[in-house]
């Protein structure tokens, strides 16, 4: 099992086109069966610098690159990942492989969250990510520990940032 995004079924048509596999959302407890088929997702903030020679011609790039229907679905094609609105998610034009599906239906799910907002940003899941990293590669031996090691190190960055922890 692997426990990634969308973008991996691009990686597995280009390196091991043969591979017979399916993808499927991730699990939730008994007790939260109504989440099931919901996700995390993230995104990505454009901006215009101050005193940029064209701010209008940025703005317009801007506006083509997050709501034209059709340039989406060109982007999401081309980079293998969901596009980020209704229409372009909903799109014929996507073409994505049949495992692809479970990401599409996970964005249109209704059930998708995003980032918290946190004094410390997205830090604390960089955090995560590099110990998951290093757990799955085998170098941490007690996962617990490693666990409130990591916990100790978001409750640290929150505490410098005034946010308690």
């Amino acid at each position: 099992m692997i426990y990634d995004g969308e973008f991996r079924t691009a990686f597995i048509k280009d390196q091991v086109p043969s591979l017979d596999y399916g993808t499927a959302p991730a699990p939730v407890l008994d007790s939260l069966a109504g989440q099931y088929g919901g996700g995390f997702g993230t995104g990505t903030i454009i901006a215009i610098p101050k005193g940029a020679k064209n701010p209008g011609a940025a703005w317009e790039l801007i506006k083509q690159a997050s709501l034209d229907t059709d340039t989406l679905v060109e982007m999401a094609n081309g980079l293998n990942n969901v596009p980020s609105t209704k229409d372009s998610l909903n799109s014929p034009n996507l073409k994505m492989p049949p495992q692809f599906k479970t990401f599409t239906d996970i964005y249109n799910s209704g059930k998708l969250v995003a980032n918290p907002t946190t004094p410390i940003g997205d830090a604390f899941l960089k955090a995560v990510n590099d110990f998951a990293e290093k757990w799955q590669a085998g170098s941490v031996p007690d996962l617990d520990a490693g666990l409130k090691k990591v916990d100790a190190q978001i409750n640290d960055e929150l505490a410098q940032k005034g946010a308690g922890g």
